[in-house]
């Protein structure tokens, strides 16, 4: 077997160990993405192997799993389509292959991931069914010219992990909504406590100073607190709801816009 043929046998293998990591997937979308991009990175012989999810507004892209780039910049990395090699990808929805990134006029350096020792980049879409989901990524140290059946191999590579970034993109947006109802519900909940300890301050003094106020004024202090106790207790009633499901549904993969349109 001449060395040809081995890297195409190797790059049909990748492909199969893919497919076979897309099958077995059933638990955490995280995980599978980065155990796929340890596979591409080895199979291609590449420094670096990175999945970017598009994020719900569909205007960003953010790293979800990569070998190669600073673990701690998973999650931290974002940008919009109009920045960098990764949103031209996303925003041509089309490989994007250079031998030198940093030469490049889109090449946008990202201090966080640790990448400027790497140049060169190819760049695949990622799409679910028309819509785009994200961006897969190889990147090697050295400049390196990637043949065209490479890139058509990370082309189907990429479309076979498709489903599984849609997963992971649900997942991420589940737990974003998770993050907000829980800091709204820490915030209602220190409204609660202090407003209720003006409350009890307030029928104290009224309690104190009830034997020294006229009837009118009395009642009037009495409504007041009436009053505030109702719309405490109907902010309690509030977050209960809230809590039960009363946010808005999250979105699944039918309800995200299409991927927009090559230019």
């Amino acid at each position: 077997m001449n060395l040809g043929e081995s890297h195409e046998t190797s790059l049909l293998g990748t492909l199969e160990g893919v497919s076979r990591l897309v099958v077995s997937h059933t638990g955490d979308p995280g995980e599978t993405l980065t155990n796929i991009a340890r596979l591409i990175q080895k199979r291609f012989q590449s420094d670096v192997c990175s999945v970017y999810l598009m994020e719900a507004d569909q205007g960003h892209l953010v790293l979800a799993a990569t070998i190669g780039l600073a673990p701690s910049s998973v999650g931290k990395v974002r940008m919009q389509l109009n920045e960098g090699l990764v949103g031209l990808v996303a925003e041509l929805i089309e490989p994007q292959v250079v031998a030198d990134a940093t030469l490049h006029p889109r090449f946008k350096y990202f201090p966080e991931a640790g990448e400027d020792q790497y140049h060169s980049f190819l760049g695949v879409p990622i799409v679910d069914r028309t819509l785009l989901v994200g961006v897969l990524v190889v990147q090697t140290i050295d400049p390196r010219d990637f043949s065209r059946d490479e890139v058509r191999m990370i082309a189907t590579a990429a479309s076979q992990l498709a489903p599984i970034v849609g997963d992971a993109r649900i997942t991420q947006e589940a737990q974003a909504q998770a993050d907000r109802l829980k800091t709204a519900h820490e915030a209602t909940e220190a409204a609660r406590t202090i407003a209720g300890t003006c409350l009890g301050q307030l029928r104290a003094l009224r309690d104190a100073a009830g034997s020294t106020l006229s009837a009118d004024l009395l009642s009037a202090v009495d409504r007041t607190i009436q009053n505030a106790s109702a719309q405490l207790d109907a902010l309690g009633r509030s977050e209960i709801t809230a809590g039960r499901g009363g946010s808005a549904r999250l979105k699944t993969r039918d309800d995200r816009r299409p991927a927009p349109r090559r230019r």
